[in-house]
């Protein structure tokens, strides 16, 4: 996630850095951009994900069952929030980009690319869904995020990585710690949004 469109998207890229290229040079210099696709201006080749059934319909092939529980209550929680998730084509997205969370329109996007996973896909529903209670907590509505984990509960491992992933951009940091251990640990993500959905009742 880099600085200049924190209050636009949130990104995950879990297993490699981000792209340092900037999303301004991005969406000017492709025909098909994260923007276009967050704006809802493009719909070719964007679903919308209800349940793990419609990631199945997708990738025949796959096998989702280990996840299924975890991934349909998240999408069931982010419903009651007022985020819906859809899935991209690769070509709306960065390289390296497994999802987003668009802080403007309260959605986030997966990436079809890495979503036929079901370990990719879980970690990237969690990662984007760690970024929502995050805004969530700082006002859903503001497209400002809040911290909601004490560095003292991230083991060091993930913190050195991320750390070294956001050299280049410290003020990330702190938010993307959180989002990657949280795409770790099961059950985490979903408890945070379970609270952000109490609150905004």
């Amino acid at each position: 996630m880099k600085r200049s469109i924190l209050s636009l998207f949130v990104f995950a890229s879990t297993i490699t850095s981000v792209n340092a290229q900037s999303i301004n040079d991005v969406i000017e210099s492709n025909p098909y951009t994260v923007n276009c696709m967050a704006s809802r201006k493009c719909k070719e080749g964007v679903k919308k994900i209800n349940n793990i059934s419609d990631i199945s319909k997708f990738y025949p092939d796959g096998n989702f069952n280990n996840i299924a529980n975890e991934f349909n209550k998240m999408i069931s929680t982010l419903k009651k929030i007022g985020v819906e998730v859809f899935l991209g084509d690769k070509k709306y997205f960065p390289t390296n980009y497994r999802g987003i969370y668009s802080t403007r329109r309260n959605n986030f996007y997966l990436n079809e690319a890495y979503a036929n996973n079901s370990i990719s896909l879980i970690r990237t529903m969690r990662h984007e869904g760690w970024h929502v209670a995050q805004d969530c907590k700082a006002g859903i509505d503001n497209m400002e995020l809040e911290l909601i984990m004490s560095d003292e509960i991230i083991p060091q491992p993930f913190t050195d990585f991320v750390e070294e992933t956001y050299a280049d951009e410290p003020r990330q940091i702190p938010y993307e710690k959180g989002a990657f251990f949280a795409s770790f640990s099961k059950g985490l993500t979903q408890t945070a949004l379970e609270e952000c959905a109490r609150t905004l009742r």
